[in-house]
């Protein structure tokens, strides 16, 4: 009867540990769960608090006008005579407001003047600043160091480096310049 009893008692000493045992794992399993779901929501949260700060979105802007000012400003300083057409429409395409207006009104004296001085003109942009961005208004401005190739058929090409003041108005296609001044060398 002893020899019986050993054996019911180790099984249930067993089933007693195993018992023991299995609780603590699944306390620290609980817990692990409650720990990841507590940190999946904050990291949810703060990600989606980041993506919508206003500091964000405003620099994501800041660095579209900067951008797209850039280009604007290399378009309107380029131009081949093979191709007036093509490219006073790329510059009316560039611009908006008064600035628009003034490129609309080239006429075909001024266009037959820029074939017979068979120049070609390409401008690139060395540097860019926007100094104001009024997101609500839709407005911005910047300063622009230009550097603008001129080949003249039969010569070598010639660099001149300019500077611009450019204003850009947000319209329904995006950023566009609504003026562009050169400045004048010594200006500050």
């Amino acid at each position: 009867m002893a020899t019986e009893l050993a054996p019911a008692k180790a099984s249930r000493l067993r089933k007693a540990l195993t018992s023991l045992r299995a609780r603590p794992l699944l306390a620290v399993a609980a817990a692990l769960v409650a720990v990841s779901a507590v940190f999946a929501g904050w990291s949810g949260y703060s990600w989606f608090g980041a993506a919508n700060d206003p500091g964000v979105t405003y620099g994501g802007t800041r660095d579209e006008v900067l951008r797209t000012g850039r280009e604007l400003v290399a378009v309107l300083n380029t131009l081949d005579y093979h191709r007036i057409e093509q490219d006073l429409a790329r510059w009316r395409d560039a611009s908006t407001g008064p600035l628009r207006d003034q490129l609309s009104r080239t006429d075909d004296t001024t266009k037959k003047t820029l074939a017979q001085n068979a120049t070609v003109s390409s401008g690139k942009v060395l540097d860019a600043a926007l100094t104001e961005l009024d997101t609500h208004a839709g407005t911005a401005k910047m300063l622009v160091a230009v550097e603008i190739s001129v080949t003249k058929e039969g010569t070598a090409p010639a660099a001149k480096r300019n500077r611009f003041a450019a204003a850009l108005a947000r319209t329904e296609a995006g950023w566009k310049l609504s003026a562009l001044d050169q400045l004048p060398v010594g200006a500050r």
